[in-house]
Formats: structure tokens, sequence, C-alpha cells
């Protein structure tokens, strides 16, 4: 069901359409009762034509709405009407962090933005929520520039829908995906570490470090390729011929995570902590002294992780 301007959606009076994609629909929309702009994600049908994945629906968002931390887009409703089921969101229009990529980010301003999301990340995991779709789009930016990871269990809600569908399609970004997302294994936070480094990468060089020239083939790459410290990912296509300014090139290869045992012993937060000490992201995804273990040295899933 597509809504129009001035109709109604629960206590919601519904103003534009502002955001499409292929899972949701956002609508910009007004709460008289607290006189408050939000933002409104729609779902497909299904999520409130059957009581299953309805269910479903309301146990992800209740699990996400919990999550309060001031780098995490905020969940103030939920609901389901005449067909739709719907999220309520904080509205942030200050864009994202795609729309600043496509050539290398200030060194300072990039260390300040992971430092903000990695602790978003790890509040998150803490609470046993993997992200599961980390990329630059989903990174919003508040209009003092302060980013805000959004769509924390949309993912999640997305796998519903392949298992509806039979499609057996992966579902993710394949630019941002870990190997065992891309292989479509069961995953854990090493999992949303590995999109992170790769958004990393991305800010400090401009481009993504795996590219082909389909959605497959870029899925294939970071399944295969290995991005050790001592090997620069081989060229996106398309990328342009120059180099990271001086001192980003180094630094966005030590973004790139290792193996699945290896980030398994990370934090998120450890990866932006050794970004400021080295003055750039010479992202540290090696377990350390007094480091929680999140998901297990092998990165398997912890129990209860969503």
């Amino acid at each position: 069901m597509k809504l129009q301007q001035g109709d109604s959606l629960g206590a919601y009076r519904v103003l534009e359409r502002i955001g499409r994609g292929g899972m949701a629909t956002v609508y910009r929309a007004y709460h008289p009762a607290l006189d408050r702009y939000v933002a409104i994600k729609v779902l497909p049908d299904f999520f409130a034509d059957d009581p299953d994945y309805r269910e479903r629906f309301q146990q992800e968002a209740r699990s996400v709405a919990r999550l309060k931390h001031p780098n995490i887009l905020e969940v103030f409703d939920f609901g389901s009407e005449d067909g739709i089921a719907y999220l309520v969101l904080e509205l942030v229009e200050g864009g994202t962090l795609a729309d600043r990529l496509g050539k290398p980010m200030d060194l300072r301003d990039a260390i300040d933005v992971l430092e903000q999301l990695a602790g978003a990340l790890d509040h998150a995991h803490q609470h046993g929520i993997l992200h599961r779709d980390i990329k630059p789009s989903n990174i919003l930016l508040r209009a003092d520039g302060t980013p805000v990871l959004a769509d924390f269990g949309l993912a999640k809600m997305a796998g519903s829908l392949r298992r509806l569908t039979g499609s057996g399609t992966v579902m993710g970004t394949p630019e941002y995906m870990s190997p065992e997302q891309a292989a479509d294994e069961p995953l854990g936070p090493a999992s949303d570490l590995y999109s992170f480094a790769i958004v990393a990468y991305e800010m400090l060089t401009g481009r993504v470090p795996f590219q082909g020239d389909t959605p497959a083939a870029t899925l294939l790459s970071h399944v295969t390729e290995h991005a050790s410290r001592g090997r620069a990912p081989r060229r996106a296509v398309g990328a342009r011929r120059a180099g990271p300014p001086p001192g980003h090139g180094q630094a966005a290869r030590g973004a790139l995570p290792h193996g699945r045992r290896v980030r398994g012993g990370a934090q998120t937060s450890g990866v932006a902590g050794s970004a400021r000490r080295n003055r750039g992201p010479a992202l540290d995804v090696t377990p350390g002294p007094g480091r929680a273990d999140a998901c297990g040295a092998g990165g398997r899933r912890r129990r209860g992780q969503s």
C-alpha cells in the first residue's frame, strides 16, 4: 500500500516520501501529540499480513528499540495498521556518510566518525544485537555532523523475506559483506567488524577494496581474497589511478580485517582506539589482553545473538 500526503498511520500524519529501497519506504511524518517530526519506515506487506512474520517483526523491533546510544538511530514506536507494518524512527536530515565519500576523507574527520560508530557497534553487540548491513548509506549524519547508525535489525527482517520467497538470495550489500555473510553462514559480531573495516577503508581511500563487474564477482572477492597487513588489495574495478593521500595508504591497508578467527576476539572500540593512537585507522583487529571475546575464537554466534 502506498501512503499519500495527509494519510494517517496510527498517531502519525504522513507528510512526504523521503526515501525508498529494496526493503522499505521511508516517509517524513508528524506526531501531533508530542509536536515532533519523525521518520516512518514502511515494511513489505507480509510483515503485517502473516501472523508468524508479524510476531518476528515485533520481537525484532522491541529488541532494537532497547538500544539507547547517541550514535544509534532511535526507534520511537512500531505498529501494524490496515495491512501496513511500520517503524517510527528519529528523523535525521543531514544526509548520509555515502554523500561524503568518493574521495578520501580528512584523516581527523575519519577518526572522529569511526570512534563514534565503534562505540555504537560495541553497545549493540554487548546487548546481543547484530547490524548485518553496515555501509555508508546506513550511516546518517545529523546537522552537526554526528554519525548515527541506522537500520539495526532490518537485514535480519529481510532474511524473513528470503525465507518466504525461497529465493536463496544472500541478504546484504556485496561491497561490504563479510566472507561468512557472502557464504550465507551463521553470523556473529566479527561479521559486523569486517563491514565496519571496509567502510573505514573507503573513508580513507575513497573506494572500496573489493569490487567486481557483477555483485556475484564482488561477493566472490570477499570469499577468496585474503587482505593481509603486508599486501594491498587488488584495485577496485573502475577506481581512479591516483593513490590515497600520504599516510592514508598504510593506514587503509591496516583497516582491512583478517580472518574470522582473528576478528572473533576483537572489540570494535579497540579498532577505533588503535586508529586514534596511530593517527590513522591502522585498525587493530587482533585479540589483546582484557578484550571481550564477543563471539568465540571461531566467530561463532553468541547465544542470544540477533
